[in-house]
This record gives C-alpha cells, sequence and structure tokens, in this order.
C-alpha cells in the first residue's frame, strides 16, 4: 500500500495577495475591478482588517437591470452612487492557511459559497476559491486522467 501523501493545505493554493476593496469605495469600482481581474469576488477591509467580502452575485442583487434602467450609462451612474457596503456581506466566513484545503472544500460546498478570505493573526493573507480548488484536484489527478 502506497503511503500517505501529504495534505494539501490551503496555504498551498490560495491566491497570496488578493485585491481588496474598502466600504466606502464606490460600487462601480468593485465591479470594474471583478471584470478587469476576471474574478468573482473582492475582500472588504478596512484598517488593515478584513470586514467583508463582495461577490458578483451580491452586486447583481443591489444593482438591478432592466426594466430598472435603459443603458449601460444608467446602471454605471447608478452603481457610482452606491458604496461597497450596500452590497458587501459582512464578517464572512474564513479559513486559516495552515487548514487542509478538503476542509476548505467542505465549508465552499456546505454554505454554496465560491470563495473564502484566508486570514491569520496579522489579518487578510490571501483567499481561497473554488477555481483555485478546482486546479488543485486537476494537477493531483493528472497523471490517472486518459
Amino acid at each position: 500500500m502506497k503511503a500517505k501523501e501529504r495534505q494539501s493545505l490551503v496555504r498551498d493554493c490560495m491566491t497570496v495577495d488578493p485585491a481588496t476593496v474598502g466600504p466606502k469605495d464606490p460600487l462601480q469600482n468593485v465591479i470594474n475591478l471583478l471584470r478587469r481581474r476576471d474574478i468573482r469576488s473582492v475582500p472588504v477591509v478596512e484598517d488593515g482588517k478584513l470586514i467583508g467580502i463582495v461577490t458578483d452575485r451580491d452586486i447583481r442583487q443591489v444593482a438591478p437591470a432592466y426594466p430598472f434602467f435603459r443603458d449601460e450609462d444608467e446602471i454605471r451612474h447608478y452603481t457610482e452612487r452606491l458604496t461597497v457596503t450596500a452590497a458587501m456581506t459582512a464578517d464572512p466566513m474564513t479559513i486559516a492557511p495552515n487548514a487542509p484545503v478538503v476542509e476548505a472544500a467542505k465549508i465552499l460546498e456546505t454554505y454554496r459559497i465560491s470563495s473564502l478570505p484566508v486570514v491569520d493573526e496579522q489579518g487578510l493573507v490571501g483567499i481561497l476559491t473554488v477555481t483555485d480548488l478546482l486546479r488543485v484536484f486537476i494537477e493531483q489527478n493528472q497523471e490517472s486522467a486518459p
């Protein structure tokens, strides 16, 4: 029987130094950031402390589209007046960098969320997304794939 392989830890597959926003930033800045970086969530940090997370789903819930607005400019004007606090989830679930990846995957699946901010005693150190987990899964199973 093969010896048990070392268990993957969150720190081994998280995105280090993720983009962040502040609670008073215009929501349009978050929309631009998500599009530019091709990401679905961004941690909200104030005075160096994680206070929330805002996702593309959160934005869709507070930024109505047609028939309320006729065009993209009208939507942009509306979201420039809203701040991140209008859309963010306060006090989000987090995970430690030394936690097993399997624990993070269970949290993501159980709560049907797409990302977990990674925090240690100093604060936010990364973010772990479903995409990160899929990348690890693919890497670990590459040899056995046809």
